[in-house]
């Protein structure tokens, strides 16, 4: 056990690697196969001609008119504040100097020596600056500000001020001919200049970046795009032509350019795909092992994943006649058949999960480099759509139910395109094609359904519900030949499933599998009808005639023969199972007693059946419901308090004779079964009304003097049966 066990742990690992790496092959091949890598000056290895008819922008003339207009545009000067206020610092720095000296006591030569400290004194002559010492303080105010002002206008002024190096010299010379021509004294023009020519040494005006750039942008917005017009199998470049900048952004603009590292791309879908991997396989471990534990549906869930991807890369690759049509191939991808599928053949649960996972996976198979919004719109269109088939399927209860499926698929489809279209303001045309394909993508959904779940059930064992379905069609070979050879079999299991059914929908079990498997659970039955009380129509009973031992072993064997048939009839495992598991290992106690009555000693081991006991809820409705059913059937007034407490009774000696050991129910659900069976048992065996006796009837014009109820006349018609003659219940059954 131990050896297949860790077989199996491999066989699941290496399946596991396979899938991951077709998943990483079918998202990235478009990086290797569709896309040329070329760049611009290498020779073209082909001809290459244009995919379909387009209009394509001139980017690189574009960028080149516009670089143009822009370096056109001359910059905007503003003065330099920074060097304009150290200029006026500085002069004021002199004039202080000035004032300190002129108002200074003593001895002349001293103050004379200490104003040639500061600048421009030191190139002054003494007689000059004797005579600027003796100007009285307010006098010096009004020479500051004259000259000051009559620099710093020259210096501040775009015309006038220097934008560059060059224009320092002419600058000075035309501030140095505005003091020589002001009104200012000799002196005080001679120190002037002296300042100009030592100070005014660089530009004083600064481009301004912000006014200039906006200017540069409007004259690049002024630039009009030139257009380079292709049509359908127009040539782009012919082989061995170099691709220069403009054939390469034509080339780039089919899509047929790949200008990224491809193994450093196609190295980040593997990691997506490994994460989309692990989510599911934690999720399962977590919520679902039971469903990881069977290789059969992990393996299921893989491979409706994959064929689902291999067809959007065939449809992804049509040509819809441009790339605004061609941009919505992908909502063609029929990623609702995947999820239809998981969640009517492994969990519904689990198919919402695998909807997110695939949507992720169409998203990069449409665009695997993310460069556009197409792989976002469609994953939504894929995670929507996804959804809505689960849903529609969730509670499959008749084959119709597939058909509406793909009808709800569609109605999402085209509410998924619609937001998509008014949010990106696509254009009408576009809009009705998506719609269009929107609406196929949903009907082809439920059509790949219905054709390949009959493939996935028989190749993977797996019953759905719509195979249970079918099964419980009543022209059926096995339930024809219960209906005609074993009819009261047959109309015996009919109730038992509508008993189980009542059940299993208050416990939150199989509805469907256990009224199928209610249908058949008896067909062992078939091969001795007559042994079975139920199929006894006259008074004789052959039991009478034989052992009660071989009477055992003829009423047991019955369940071996039904597995004999529903292997034969190729009927599901699990309904298989609820053949084998209706009556676990219990008693035949009716003919054990009455072989105790001959023998005291006899073994009680001969009159049990082989078992197993039921191992799950469905195996133990059909069970129960089947033993109550009898029962109830052999009570000779069966109102509703007496049936409730012979039902109670039956689920309680089956609870204590281990019968329900080995399946999960517990005693709340013990109670709401029981329940459930009442409410279905008082509804068939309801009190009658009891008619009045009717006056005298007339038969052609003679009076007729018997007293017959109307019950009577009923019972002579046929329309009432006589259950109260029923013969004892045999196997409990």
């Amino acid at each position: 056990m131990y050896l297949l066990r860790h077989h199996t742990n491999w066989l699941r690992a290496i399946v596991g690697v396979m899938y991951f790496l077709l998943f990483t092959v079918l998202l990235s091949s478009s990086l290797f196969v569709s896309k040329l890598h070329l760049q611009v000056g290498e020779p073209s290895p082909q001809l290459i001609t244009a995919q379909w008819s387009k209009d394509i922008e001139d980017k690189v003339k574009y960028t080149q008119d516009q670089d143009a207009a822009a370096k056109a545009v001359q910059p905007v000067y503003k003065p330099d504040d920074d060097y304009l206020t150290m200029l006026t610092n500085d002069l004021g720095k002199a004039f202080v100097a000035l004032h300190a000296a002129a108002t200074t006591t003593g001895d002349e030569s001293v103050r004379l020596n200490k104003l040639k400290q500061t600048q421009p004194f030191t190139v002054l002559p003494d007689g000059i600056l004797t005579s600027l010492m003796k100007t009285s303080p307010d006098a010096l105010s009004a020479v500051q500000k004259i000259g000051g002002d009559i620099i710093l206008s020259n210096a501040r002024n775009v015309n006038t001020g220097a934008r560059t190096d060059v224009d320092v010299a002419p600058l000075r010379d035309r501030t140095q001919s505005d003091i020589n021509q002001s009104a200012l004294q000799d002196d005080a023009k001679v120190f002037f200049k002296a300042f100009v020519e030592q100070e005014l040494t660089r530009p004083t005006l600064t481009v301004d970046e912000a006014t200039t750039e906006k200017l540069r942008a409007a004259a690049r917005a002024l630039v009009k795009q030139d257009i380079l017009p292709y049509k359908a199998n127009q040539k782009i470049v012919g082989p061995g032509e170099i691709v220069d900048k403009e054939i390469y952004q034509v080339l780039d603009a089919y899509g047929m350019i790949n200008s990224l590292n491809t193994w450093k791309a196609a190295s980040g879908i593997a990691l997506l795909v490994f994460l989309g991997i692990g989510i599911i396989l934690a999720y399962l471990y977590q919520y679902k092992r039971e469903i990881l534990s069977l290789t059969n549906r992990s393996v299921l869930i893989g491979l409706t994943m994959i064929l689902v991807l291999a067809m959007g890369r065939g449809v992804i690759s049509l040509n819809l006649g441009g790339p605004d049509f061609n941009s919505l191939s992908g909502v063609l991808i029929p990623v609702a058949w995947a999820t239809m599928t998981v969640a009517i053949l492994v969990d519904v649960e689990v198919a919402f999960l695998v909807s997110v996972v695939l949507a992720f996976f169409v998203a990069v198979l449409v665009d695997p480099t993310f460069s556009t919004s197409f792989g976002l719109q469609t994953g939504l269109v894929a995670l929507f759509g996804g959804f809505a088939g689960v849903y529609s399927v969730s509670r499959l209860s008749q084959r119709s139910d597939l058909a509406r499926a793909g009808l709800f698929v569609s109605a999402m489809n085209v509410l998924v395109v619609s937001a998509i279209a008014l949010t990106t303001g696509m254009r009408l045309m576009v809009w009705v094609v998506g719609l269009i394909l929107g609406i196929v993508n949903g009907l082809a959904s439920s059509f790949l359904t219905v054709g390949a779940l009959h493939w996935f059930e028989s190749g993977f064992r797996i019953t759905s519900s719509v195979r249970l379905l079918e099964l419980s069609n009543p022209n059926r070979p096995l339930l024809k030949r219960l209906l005609m050879e074993a009819p009261g079999t047959y109309h015996h299991s009919i109730l038992v499933g509508n008993l189980a059914e009542a059940a299993a929908e208050a416990v939150h079990a199989d509805a469907t599998l256990v009224r199928v498997g209610s249908m058949y659970h008896d067909i062992g039955k078939l091969k001795r009808p007559y042994f079975f009380i139920e199929n006894q129509f006259t008074q004789d009973n052959p039991h009478d005639k034989i052992a009660p031992t071989l009477s055992s072993l003829i009423i047991t064997s019955h369940v071996k023969d039904g597995l004999e048939l529903a292997k034969d009839n190729k009927l599901p495992q699990q309904i298989q199972d609820i053949i084998a598991q209706h009556h676990g290992d219990g008693l035949v106690s009716f003919f054990y007693h009455k072989a105790l009555e001959e023998n005291d000693e006899i073994p009680e081991e001969a009159f049990h059946y082989e078992g197993p006991k039921p191992q799950t809820k469905e195996a133990a409705l059909v069970a129960l419901a089947d033993n109550v059913e009898a029962a109830v059937r052999s009570m000779k007034q069966p109102t509703p308090g007496r049936v409730e407490g012979f039902v109670r009774k039956i689920v309680k000696d089956k609870l204590n004779d281990g019968q329900l050991d080995q399946c999960d129910l517990t005693f709340q659900d013990l109670d709401r079964i029981a329940m459930a069976f009442v409410r279905v048992l008082t509804g068939i065996f309801h009190s009658r009304v009891e008619y009045p006796e009717l006056p005298a009837i007339r038969e052609n014009g003679n009076s007729v003097s018997a007293k017959k109820s109307l019950r009577e006349i009923n019972q002579e018609k046929g329309d009432i049966s006589h259950d109260d003659q029923q013969a004892p219940v045999i196997d409990n059954s």
